[in-house]
């Protein structure tokens, strides 16, 4: 059996993969949820016009996963 030798990797390499692990990083943790509770306040009663039509027409266009995990009652 031949001796397993580790890949080389060199700097730039690695540097390049830590900044894409960081950037899904920052998506996973911070993004998503920002944008969960934008459309969540969305829903509510003191968010603007705009935004309630907006958040909507968003949601009905994924069918609407955040009126069901609100509890509001769609349309089938």
């Amino acid at each position: 059996m031949p001796p397993h030798a580790p890949k080389y990797i060199s700097p730039k390499h690695a540097a390049e993969d830590r900044a894409r692990r960081r950037a899904a990083i920052y998506w996973i943790v911070v993004a998503i949820p920002a944008i969960f509770l934008l459309l969540l306040f969305g829903y509510s009663d003191q968010a603007p016009a705009v935004l309630r039509s907006a958040t909507i027409t968003l949601d009905q266009t994924f069918g609407y996963p955040i009126a069901r995990f609100l509890g509001v009652p769609v349309a089938p």
